[in-house]
């Protein structure tokens, strides 16, 4: 099997979700090959989608939402898909066609919007999957006019196919734990909890680290990213001597090996990659739009626990009933997702939908046009009639006028 996936740089977690769908293929002996969707379809456009969104989130979250919220529309997201194809469709369809691939994954929204597009008027008629990695299944995500659309989240929808999240099991070393707390410097009965705001480390990871130093018996953990300016702010500052901060690092499974509770704010793949770690995740101060969407979602399928406000997420960390039971019970059930097929799984059983043909819309077309004109000309034809009866009938009574004089 030869497949295609297309992925976007926005952050890390969408092309780690690609590199994981690929490791699941190729353990299968899949040919894979792993591609920019943005990319193809233009640089422009990518530019526009990764700049202005990273842009968004830094420094204006309210707009994001705003956005978020407004193209839930299915009329807007299919004109998106049409004018995005028309920038960039014959690129994307060209780079697919001549692979000669089985089937294509999208693992971005974006992406997926132009693939439907084309699939819909049957210029694509290689089989198409979306990879819905957000917990939110957002409109832009699905797609009913793709052959497939492989959701990751606890409740999948009716066009939504369940799958195994596409995150690496969490190694198998039990001697990672102890030599990584030894590492980090945390003492016996110490809580490493980690901060987390993805690859771009946004969100308000300074707040919520003053805020668990705070509470005795606890030690955040930081991964700032690439938001160096975050790094440099933690480490100048003496009231949080006692945090760690990491920049964008690799030793996130040992971190997670380590630490016993993740604090998140978007439920992206370092949500999912703790899920499989068994590390209990809660959801505090999610990013607008898709953070506080994922995070209701995964909050009501029981898998994390949401802290509202600050003193909220102060009063769990320092309850010992959440550790002992709460925490425990959302990493289990968040466990459950693995126990579902895997992607490979899915695309080896995929049944394509038929694309459309287009020599049989060609002729559709005409005959619509062919009926429109014969309905005009027999409209025609049907005036002049009555015309022609008013003009008589006129007539008539014009001679018997006459005739009565």
């Amino acid at each position: 099997m030869r497949v295609l996936i297309l992925s976007a740089p926005v952050g890390a977690g969408h092309d780690a979700a690609a590199r994981g769908v690929a490791a699941e293929l190729r353990a299968r002996d899949a040919d894979v090959e792993i591609d920019d969707g943005l990319a193809l379809i233009g640089r422009l456009v990518q530019r526009l989608v990764v700049d202005g969104y990273h842009c968004q989130i830094e420094y204006a979250p309210w707009s994001w939402r705003v956005l978020y919220r407004a193209t839930r529309s299915r009329g807007l997201i299919r004109l998106g898909g049409f004018l995005l194809a028309l920038r960039g469709g014959r690129r994307l369809r060209e780079r697919i066609e001549s692979g000669g691939y089985d089937a294509v994954v999208s693992a971005y929204p974006v992406v997926s919007m132009v693939l439907a597009r084309l699939r819909r008027t049957g210029k694509l008629r290689v089989p198409c999957c979306a990879l819905v990695t957000d917990f939110d299944p957002h409109p832009a995500w699905v797609h009913p006019e793709l052959d497939a659309n492989l959701g990751v989240g606890g409740v999948c929808t009716g066009a939504m196919r369940p799958v195994r999240p596409p995150v690496p099991a969490p190694p198998d070393d039990p001697t990672l734990r102890p030599r990584m707390r030894e590492r980090l410097g945390l003492a016996a009965g110490e809580r490493a909890v980690l901060v987390v705001g993805g690859s771009w480390g946004v969100g308000h990871l300074y707040d919520a680290a003053r805020l668990v130093v705070a509470v005795p018996g606890m030690r955040p953990i930081v991964v700032a990213g690439h938001n160096d300016g975050l790094r440099r702010r933690i480490e100048a500052d003496p009231a949080l001597a006692g945090v760690t901060v990491f920049g964008f690092t690799d030793l996130m499974p040992a971190l997670m090996a380590a630490g016993d509770l993740l604090v998140a704010n978007a439920g992206g793949l370092t949500c999912l990659e703790a899920f499989a770690a068994g590390l209990p995740v809660v959801m505090f101060d999610p990013l607008p739009g898709h953070g506080e969407d994922n995070g209701r979602h995964m909050q009501q399928a029981g898998m994390v626990t949401a802290a509202a406000n600050e003193p909220d997420l102060r009063a769990m960390l320092a309850d010992n009933g959440f550790w002992a039971a709460r925490a425990p019970e959302t990493a289990g059930r968040a466990l459950a997702l693995f126990e579902r097929p895997c992607t490979a799984e899915r695309l080896a059983a995929l049944r394509p939908v038929v694309g459309p043909n287009r020599t049989l819309m060609r002729a559709r077309r005409v005959a619509a046009v062919t009926a429109a004109l014969m309905a005009l000309g027999m409209a025609d034809k049907v005036v002049d009639a009555v015309a022609a009866t008013h003009v008589s009938a006129h007539h008539g009574a014009v001679v018997r006028q006459w005739e009565g004089r």
